[in-house]
């Protein structure tokens, strides 16, 4: 019965086509205004009648979900590598998406989406063109499948991170890194320029000179100094700043005891007392993640000096993150 009712439906084909017509070019305005990528919706459109009119109706079958499903989106891209950061950027409509892109040797690669948030700058891209080849690693290229250097190689601060290694969707290889920014200071905007020297099995200089902006930031002024009870060690804590996934405590050590072999480590929990993951410790500063869906409301630091079986603590700084 419900068969027949659809087949004896009057499709108006001129009006619909009309309509489909507009919705796209819509649809097409607001992509090319849109400046933070929507990570949660996944459009797409079917010109057949009968599909028209289901879209029309609102209505989409499960089989339009799972191609849905398959486009590759920036959220989906972090989500694919897991990469938190990234993912929680995109779900919050952080991330910037543009489109750089750059050719050699039959093959072209276009920056895709750019974040920068302090200590982390992350990028994804996507490659295609007839020389790529369906495997890559070993003899054929880096395991990851593409390599790069930063600054025309002349950086020697060492920019370490995270690289996914190349996915493929159709005739496309798409990828995404998470870079940690190794300088003391984050200014409010960066240049990056980054050259892709291999891709797929293709060598050859693919160059991109990247600038964006800082995602927004807090600093609170701590000027707090530890004391151990013998008072032999000492550290004094500047400033922390938080950012959207990330926060950075500096700090120095005033005095210590000048024994050999004596180390100073860090332990940092949240206030629902859980051990935080320290990403960089160096002698002036401490680098750990926030979960930006539910930061915490404050963290307790507590350095220790450690000397073989020796344990000198300082106490705890309490921080209140609101």
């Amino acid at each position: 019965m419900e068969k027949d009712l659809f087949n004896e439906m009057e499709i108006p084909t001129q009006e619909l086509h009309s309509a489909i017509e507009k919705g796209i070019e819509r649809g097409e305005r607001l992509r090319r205004n849109r400046k933070y990528i929507k990570p949660l919706k996944r459009t797409s459109f079917i010109t057949s009648g009968a599909a028209a009119v289901l879209l029309v109706s609102g209505f989409i079958f499960s089989p339009v979900n799972q191609v849905l499903a398959q486009v590759p989106i920036i959220g989906g891209i972090y989500e694919n590598y897991q990469m938190p950061i990234g993912q929680n950027l995109a779900a919050d409509q952080l991330i910037t998406e543009i489109n750089e892109t750059a050719e050699n040797n039959g093959v072209k690669i276009s920056i895709t989406s750019i974040f920068y948030d302090g200590s982390y700058v992350g990028l994804t891209f996507k490659a295609s063109g007839e020389n790529l080849s369906d495997t890559f690693g070993g003899e054929t290229g880096p395991e990851s499948g593409y390599s790069y250097k930063m600054f025309d190689g002349k950086d020697t601060s060492g920019w370490g991170g995270t690289n996914g290694t190349l996915s493929r969707r159709g005739n496309e290889y798409f990828g995404a890194m998470i870079l940690e920014n190794p300088n003391e200071k984050n200014p409010g905007e960066l240049t990056l320029p980054i050259t892709f020297t291999h891709m797929a099995g293709v060598q050859g200089e693919w160059s991109f000179n990247l600038s964006v902006d800082k995602l927004p930031s807090r600093e609170i002024e701590l000027n707090r100094t530890l004391f151990s009870s013998n008072k032999e060690y000492s550290v004094h804590f500047n400033d922390i700043n938080i950012g959207k996934t990330n926060a950075i405590l500096t700090y120095e050590e005033l005095e210590t005891a000048g024994i050999e072999g004596e180390n100073l480590y860090f332990e940092i929990i949240s206030d629902q007392g859980e051990k935080l993951s320290l990403n960089t410790v160096s002698n002036s500063k401490i680098i750990f993640d926030i979960d930006s869906k539910n930061p915490p409301k404050f963290i307790q630091v507590k350095p220790t000096y450690k000397n073989g079986n020796e344990k000198i603590d300082l106490g705890t700084l309490k921080i209140n993150l609101n």
